[in-house]
């Protein structure tokens, strides 16, 4: 099944975290026979309301692969992840 999923981060987290938590989501994906097609970073953008007390977010963009018994344990996955402050998965046909 092929997934849309929009990860916003924490704006002001450091590069070297970023990147760890993108490569934290992606090995997780490919821990479970996923795969990531495709990833397009929008950088920071405001958002239209606080969000934990935050104004702006990171924005990511991930096209993925996955099978549906396995996308609701990746999303409790990310629910864990304390510098995603929110995400969104979209089933694409």
């Amino acid at each position: 099944m092929k997934y849309e999923l929009v990860l916003v981060l924490k704006p002001l987290l450091p590069e070297d975290l970023k990147t760890k938590v993108l490569k934290k989501v992606e090995d997780y994906v490919e821990s479970q026979k996923g795969k990531v097609v495709s990833k397009d970073v929008w950088g920071k953008k405001h958002l239209a309301y606080p969000i934990k007390k935050h104004e702006e977010g990171y924005y990511i963009l991930y096209n993925i692969e996955l099978t549906p018994d396995k996308i609701i344990d990746f999303q409790r996955e990310l629910k864990l992840m304390g510098d995603i402050l929110r995400y969104m998965t979209i089933k694409l046909d």
